[in-house]
């Protein structure tokens, strides 16, 4: 029988106690056997440990291992303590619209729900709702298969994904190590899983790219390969929408345009001797962008191997205007008009051999090396016509503007690392243009 997952704000008192009784028991479990595979440990080693996962980023596998995690993970609570547990669902958190009071859902604070979070008044990403509804790409929206050429992270998770992890939420959410020992984390994602499903709802629930690949954690479960997990409702499961989000999905799909690539051009600096000065120094850094071919009818600016940093996390803010108007990033009017989109890198989930940490279990992995993870760069893109068609400048007398801010520390403090600075990095700057 299918189950319905639904909003955490929705449940009533006895779900709500049903729910966090489950997870109590799988706590219990690791506090007794800290190598339980039944765990709360265990299960959050799975997405934080390089040796007993880790989780997968920065390719088409991002979303299939997620609803893996939250699958498996959510068996466990209903095979808890029957029959109080049988009915359990994860319930998901609905971050596509701000609480009516505080960040988070108050059950959030509740004993066995509670965690150390950023509590600092944050805004939610702008574009989540823009990217599930507008963006008809697989590719584009959920990521390419490790192979494709010139792509690799899907937007929503290089944007909103990221942003809610290393920006909004903060404390254990806030490093990949750590994430999934706070239980939001699992509402978290799964409403990044309702977003996927909606998606392939929208979309004629295209089939899944790497269907045969195995999903790294879950070998020894009968379900371990991405094909089994192209369908929630396959999976015993589905989401229960509130009005809110019937009313946001509500809307047409686009038809799809092919485009067909006309030309590349590189974008060069504007002054200073390289990036790393001039984001070291202004903390952001502006590229001259060049005329367009006839026949153009998309701009894009690609950002090629972008380091993912090991350090932190940080934000890319982009904005082309004219050159002459000075850059004013906190201008709301100024931001509005010329904007052209976000990119947030999240810390990479390293092993020691790359300098990186790891929380996960604290247990003895008896001298394994841990399993790779996130990719050490991405491509970003920012389409840019819409910019371009408002302004009565020619593009060769317009530039862009690439503006870094730091993400805060895991409660919401600004801060500004040294260390993470000189981690922005990246090989080429290139304007695509579209017939």
């Amino acid at each position: 029988m299918t189950k319905n997952r639904r909003d955490i704000n929705s449940l009533s008192q006895t779900e709500l106690d049903d729910y966090i009784h489950a997870i109590g028991i799988l706590r219990a479990r690791s506090a007794a056997d800290p190598d339980d595979p039944t765990g709360y440990d265990f299960q959050a080693a799975l997405h934080n440990d390089m040796f007993v996962g880790p989780c997968e980023h920065g390719s088409d596998l991002f979303l299939p291992w997620h609803r893996s995690h939250l699958y498996h993970f959510e068996r466990l609570l209903q095979e808890s303590d029957p029959p109080r547990t049988a009915d359990v669902t994860l319930p998901y958190w609905d971050w596509l619209h701000p609480e009516p009071v505080g960040k988070f859902p108050p059950a959030f604070a509740l004993p066995g729900l509670a965690a150390q979070r950023n509590d600092v008044a944050t805004d939610l990403p702008p574009d989540t709702l823009q990217i599930v509804t507008q963006e008809t790409d697989q590719g584009e929206f959920a990521g390419y298969p490790a192979a494709h050429p010139g792509g690799d992270f899907g937007r929503l998770e290089l944007g909103p994904h990221n942003y809610m992890h290393g920006v909004f939420i903060g404390g254990d959410m806030e490093d990949p190590s750590t994430a999934a020992q706070d239980a939001i984390y699992f509402s978290f994602h799964a409403f990044i899983d309702l977003l996927w499903a909606e998606w392939q709802r929208r979309n004629g629930a295209p089939p899944v790219t790497s269907p045969d690949h195995d999903l790294r954690g879950f070998l020894s479960q009968a379900r371990h390969k991405v094909a089994d997990f192209a369908d929630t409702v396959a999976l015993g499961y589905e989401y229960e929408y509130t009005e809110r989000l019937k009313n946001d999905f509500a809307v047409p799909v686009p038809v799809p345009v092919e485009r067909s690539l006309l030309a590349t051009r590189p974008l060069s600096l504007v002054s200073a001797p390289d990036l790393a000065t001039q984001m070291r120094e202004a903390s952001r850094a502006q590229f001259g962008l060049v005329a367009t071919p006839k026949g153009g009818r998309k701009v894009v600016v690609r950002l090629d191997e972008l380091k993912v940093p090991l350090t932190g996390s940080y934000l890319l803010h982009a904005y082309v205007h004219p050159g002459d108007v000075p850059f004013r990033a906190d201008d709301a009017e100024f931001a509005d008009r010329y904007g052209v989109g976000y990119a947030v890198l999240w810390r990479a989930h390293a092993g020691p051999a790359d300098g990186g940490h790891e929380h996960g279990t604290g247990r003895d992995h008896g001298g394994e090396q841990p399993h790779a993870h996130h990719p050490s760069t991405c491509t970003v893109r920012f389409d840019v016509t819409a910019v371009l068609a408002k302004s009565p400048e020619a593009p060769g007398a317009q530039v862009l503007t690439l503006r870094y801010s730091p993400a805060p520390t895991a409660t919401g403090q600004p801060q500004r690392p040294p260390e993470l600075v000189r981690e922005v990095a990246l090989k080429d700057v290139m304007m695509e243009v579209y017939g």
